[in-house]
């Protein structure tokens, strides 16, 4: 990996083993991990708020999170392939053309892309809790469209509606891992979100499948609304606001200057002159919130900044070089599997095989299958693999270790989208096909989860616009699929279109060799012309130069 000479510390990186790094009498009065990570230096450092999330149990992080999946699962995972198995049989059923019906749910990702701006400026504004909540409304709403009338209108207007509550599940979720969890907690916590994000949708396929062959159009709307009041009900309960405005000298992971020795000797005289003025927090230790305080949707203003330069926020993101490449490649590769998810009914309900929508559903077991191996792959291994890089690097992390997971990426994703291709267009036995496209998954989840923990780790303070960036930008991608991939099909068959994505797939992964070697360069740069400074986009509060 290439140096640095630019600046004494690079944000991203972080003393995170002070044993091997032989700084222990160095960062003995900073906050470590508990049990097994007690040489584990906490980055970021928590505060002494009892409200700070990162000082919350671990029960409440844990039990937010999986709230905040159940969410993802539905708004994000399940919203947008919903019909994906039943798009052939309600084109019969309402007599329009299958492109005509695919293209109600490019609608809907459509909606999904654009309401991302507004969903990264209120969150920066005004937190994430209300911008979670006010989603699962819209999803709510939508469904109980869909669920009054078999009609193409109302099935539009459905899934237009239903396309303004994904955005934040699929964005805001993985910047909350961030606000909750430090350094060496993340990558398992990504892996599950990064699994249910994608891989629902393969399972969404088979039960939608079967609800719709078994029950009918109006069924598959009733039983998704069911679940939706259930998530919205334990979201508003469970799930307090987890944006926290904390003295930046905290942010190790993102200060320029890590300071540590003196960030330990403002420790320790805060511990002891709590309260006073000049000593940590002038007013004293906040009281902790109550269960019923919690429960606010409104917490305040974090920010003054306009939400007109929050909207600029998602594409000011692209022109930061490493946090580009997180969103293409994550993007992208997400984009091929729904890609090739989209094509199933066309293909499978002509011969050979001649499936109705259940049968459809069911190839939908490989890539679920093939997405639990690839997520339990890079959940099981990828925090003890940053430990193991950080403690052969004399104890300090970089964010680029995260990137050494997109060489399995390239092996899984080029033989699972050539092969699987070749056998579609072979008309090989539907089982050999969904394996193959199990096989593709895992390459596809092993390099989204590369590439959003790559993100995350190295521009934190910018979490909310690249996620926000990497959702627009692959609901776009889906939008133009929904428009093209059947034609595209029906014209050259499906090995072709399966090439170009495992092309493209491999020349992605292959581009993490570079951004390996000089990310911590272009990290560097981006510290030293950060757009987000000059616009004064940040979201930390002021704070009094240390020493």
């Amino acid at each position: 990996m290439g140096l640095d000479n630019k600046l004494d510390h690079v944000p991203g990186t972080v003393l995170l083993n002070d044993e091997a790094a032989h700084a222990v009498v160095i960062t003995l009065g900073l906050k470590h991990g508990k049990g097994n990570d007690a040489h584990i230096v906490l980055s970021p450092q928590p505060s002494e708020d009892p409200n700070d999330p990162l000082n919350w149990p671990l029960w409440k992080k844990e039990l937010l999170i999986a709230i905040l999946c159940l969410g993802a699962m539905l708004n994000a995972g399940t919203n947008g392939p919903l019909l994906n198995a039943s798009y052939f049989s309600m084109a019969e059923q309402i007599n329009t053309s299958l492109t005509t019906v695919v293209l109600v749910s490019g609608y809907n990702l459509l909606a999904a892309g654009c309401s991302g701006p507004f969903v990264c400026a209120f969150s920066r504004k005004y937190g994430k809790r209300p911008v979670f909540i006010v989603s699962t409304l819209f999803d709510i709403i939508g469904t109980a469209v869909g669920e009054a009338k078999i009609s193409y209108n109302y099935l539009l207007a459905a899934r237009i509606i239903q396309g303004f509550s994904t955005s934040a599940f699929e964005s805001l979720i993985v910047a909350t891992v961030g606000d909750i969890y430090f350094v060496h907690q993340r990558g398992l916590r990504i892996a599950i979100i990064n699994f249910i994000l994608n891989s629902a949708s393969s399972l969404a396929s088979i039960i939608c499948g079967q609800v719709f062959q078994s029950l009918g159009w109006l069924w598959l709307f009733h039983l998704f609304q069911i679940f939706l009041v259930l998530q919205f009900v334990l979201m508003f309960l469970f799930c307090p606001e987890t944006t926290y405005i904390r003295d930046r000298r905290y942010d190790t992971d993102l200060n320029r200057d890590e300071k540590l020795e003196e960030l330990a000797v403002f420790e320790h005289a805060h511990k002891e002159n709590v309260g006073e003025p000049g000593q940590g927090e002038t007013m004293g230790i906040p009281k902790k919130k109550t269960f019923v305080q919690e429960l606010a949707l409104w917490t305040g203003v974090y920010s003054q900044d306009s939400l007109f330069k929050y909207l600029l926020g998602p594409f000011l993101a692209l022109l930061n070089p490493a946090a580009c490449y997180a969103i293409i490649t994550s993007g992208l590769l997400n984009s091929w599997y729904v890609g090739s998810a989209i094509i199933l009914a066309g293909i499978f309900t002509g011969p050979p095989w001649n499936f109705d929508a259940a049968h459809i559903g069911y190839i939908g077991v490989g890539p679920f299958v093939g997405g639990f191996i690839g997520s339990l792959v890079s959940g099981i291994t990828g925090d003890y693999v940053i430990k193991y890089m950080t403690r052969k690097n004399k104890g300090v992390y970089e964010p680029e270790y995260r990137l050494v997971f997109m060489i399995p990426a390239c092996i899984a994703c080029g033989l699972g989208m050539f092969l699987f291709g070749y056998t579609m267009a072979a008309g090989s036995p539907a089982e050999l096909c969904s394996f193959l496209q199990g096989v593709m998954m895992v390459g596809v989840l092993i390099g989204i989860f590369s590439t959003l923990s790559y993100g995350l780790d190295s521009f934190r303070s910018q979490s909310n616009e690249i996620f926000v960036m990497n959702m627009l930008f692959k609901n776009f991608m889906f939008y133009g699929l929904s428009n093209f991939a059947n034609d595209w099909v029906a014209d050259s068959g499906p090995e072709q279109i399966m090439y170009v994505f495992g092309g493209t797939s491999i020349f992605l992964s292959l581009l993490a060799i570079p951004v390996y070697v000089w990310g911590k360069r272009l990290r560097s740069w981006w510290a030293r012309h950060d757009l987000f400074v000059v616009l004064r986009m940040e979201t930390h509060g002021p704070v009094n130069e240390m020493g």
